[in-house]
């Protein structure tokens, strides 16, 4: 396979079939989920009678311990490589889902849930982030935009795919639909056309340089050579106050998410117009890779950030007093949501450009914690403040001083030095 891969290499740099490879898998992730696995609560509630709060409670708690165990996904990433866990994680997701067709007690949907985050939505978002990282350079913002649009095709696609195939087969058979396309289809392509990185086959990283022995281990010097560890990432200020950035979109659109109806019911939109209000949300992510050149790859990471979150609290602030009907509720969503595609990309490009792409797993690991623990808290004060004032204000005021401080924050983040 090496040689067919140095084949391809000399018609065109073989990362870009990485990034294809990774778009897949970002795709592929849709059964850890909330946009799918929520289809599937609904027929848990409806089959056994399980409370909403006991499901919403699982879902929660089963997120947020997932989360926290990402860290080893990331450590077991730099210790075997990116292609040997992305096809473990593709069949142990397919396995989930396989043991999900086959739930009959809230502790079973409990473990499942924990199994499908863990390996959906962390750990299938988590690899090919790293892959990505690993095979480009100069273009890595390009790249990574690209890549990222199998999700918000995922996002697009397949709620409409499983209610499909609940309403056809069933939600058992339609798990079970999941574990075939993962484990049949997708685990021999990763594991015929991934590789961890360029040097691995003899490559220098994006074709920069002629893939000589000489440059391909001066290329793996300067990558040991400007790595930090993970415990060497986490004494860094960047290491903690982008992690702290990267948790406000994830508590925000969560909490949207889950609230969503009820905001637009406030302000007299059915559900039917705020069904597709919502929808209008991953329309940006498809913009990125352009963006990616214009801003992106052009201008000081910290100024990047500093201006998305000053949009993401202009959207914040609109939310609250500025919509009154659906089309001011679209500007908003659209506004919102090209704040959050530039500040996710540059946050990706953050991790590898700032620590390195040696331990790129174990921090990227460590990070997505802050992810995780946003969208598992998020959508909690917004349910309580709403329970007892029969509004929203106060909570997104809350997230509003939250992103001010990060905001002031991200002023002070710069490319650390790595100590020798």
């Amino acid at each position: 396979m090496k040689s067919i891969i140095s084949k391809i290499n000399t018609w065109f740099y073989y990362g870009w079939v990485i990034v294809a490879v990774s778009a897949l898998t970002f795709f592929l992730s849709a059964p850890g989920q909330s946009y799918s696995i929520s289809l599937f609560i609904k027929e848990y509630i409806i089959e056994f009678g399980f409370s909403n709060t006991e499901i919403v409670v699982a879902y929660s708690v089963a997120t947020l311990i997932s989360g926290a165990l990402l860290v080893f996904m990331g450590k077991a990433i730099d210790k075997y490589g990116v292609r040997r866990m992305l096809i473990i994680a593709t069949i142990m997701l397919g396995l989930t889902t396989f043991f999900n067709s086959f739930v009959s007690s809230i502790y079973m949907i409990f473990f499942g849930f924990i199994l499908l985050r863990y390996f959906g939505q962390g750990s299938m978002t988590l690899i090919p982030s790293t892959l990505v990282s690993q095979w480009f350079e100069r273009r890595r913002a390009f790249a990574i935009s690209l890549a990222t649009i199998g999700g918000v095709l995922a996002m697009l696609i397949v709620p409409s795919l499983n209610v499909w195939m609940i309403s056809s087969i069933g939600w058992r058979n339609a798990w079970r639909i999941w574990g075939l396309v993962l484990i049949v289809g997708f685990v021999p392509i990763a594991f015929f056309f991934t590789s961890n990185k360029p040097e691995d086959l003899g490559m220098t990283i994006e074709n920069d340089l002629p893939s000589s022995k000489e440059n391909v281990e001066n290329s793996l010097d300067e990558i040991s050579r400007t790595s930090f560890s993970l415990k060497e990432a986490i004494r860094k200020k960047e290491f903690w106050i982008v992690g702290m950035i990267s948790m406000i979109p994830a508590m925000f659109s969560t909490a949207l998410a889950i609230h969503f109806y009820t905001i637009m019911e406030l302000r007299n939109i059915d559900e039917k117009h705020a069904a597709i209000i919502i929808g209008l949300l991953a329309l940006p992510a498809f913009i990125m890779p352009f963006v990616s050149k214009l801003v992106v790859e052009k201008y000081k990471d910290k100024y990047i950030l500093s201006v998305t979150l000053l949009m993401t609290i202009m959207s914040m602030i609109y939310l609250i007093y500025g919509i009154t009907n659906i089309t001011t509720a679209v500007i908003f969503i659209i506004f919102y949501g090209i704040a959050v595609a530039v500040q996710s990309l540059t946050t990706n490009v953050i991790w590898p450009e700032y620590f390195g792409r040696q331990h790129l797993g174990s921090i990227r690991g460590a990070a997505t914690v802050f992810m995780v623990i946003g969208s598992a808290l998020g959508p909690l004060p917004f349910g309580i403040v709403y329970d007892i004032t029969g509004s929203f204000s106060i909570a997104i005021s809350g997230m509003i001083i939250f992103t001010s401080t990060a905001l002031l924050l991200s002023l002070l983040i710069s490319k650390p030095e790595k100590q020798q």
